[in-house]
């Protein structure tokens, strides 16, 4: 379990509970409107249900983890996904609402500490590519393009999608 501090509320890492599930969707679709303004109305509906949301906690059994960030007075502002059988960092999302708090470096390190707990020496993760905010995280994380790239669909439009890799 990890903690930080600054601005009013301590944060707390921990594994995702079934009771998260809402929280974590909240989460995701703050930081997609607020993040990926590149795609402008079609950000503006929630893109999962409830369902896809417990369906997602349900599916983070070891060997896989999904960590959330909980500020003591508001809950869930955060949360990461990794993959360890194949060294993915899957998720990272932070409200905006505590963009600047250190959580998103928080679950970084906390994801980085799940992939080397499973034998991971490499880490890898895929963000679009005209996300510059995630690119320019990452990259001071130590991630590096490695020159793959994958495309996919999004509510009609076509988004390339960058791997980045980083040594643990």
């Amino acid at each position: 379990m990890n903690e930080i501090g600054p601005r009013t509320a301590r944060i707390t890492v921990r594994p995702a509970v079934p009771a998260d599930a809402a929280a974590i969707g909240a989460v995701f679709d703050a930081a997609v409107r607020a993040g990926w303004t590149y795609l402008g109305e079609r950000v503006a509906e929630p893109m999962f249900t409830q369902q896809d949301w417990d369906q997602l906690v349900a599916d983070h059994v070891p060997p896989n983890v999904l960590l959330v960030a909980v500020d003591e007075t508001e809950g869930v502002v955060g949360y990461t996904a990794v993959h360890p059988a194949e060294g993915e960092m899957f998720l990272l999302f932070v409200h905006p609402g505590h963009a600047g708090r250190g959580i998103g470096r928080t679950l970084l390190a906390a994801a980085h500490e799940a992939l080397r707990a499973a034998g991971c020496r490499e880490a890898f993760l895929f963000t679009h590519e005209q996300n510059e905010r995630a690119l320019t995280v990452y990259g001071a994380a130590g991630y590096r393009p490695d020159g793959s790239i994958r495309v996919s669909d999004f509510r009609g439009t076509q988004l390339r999608e960058l791997r980045l890799v980083k040594q643990l």
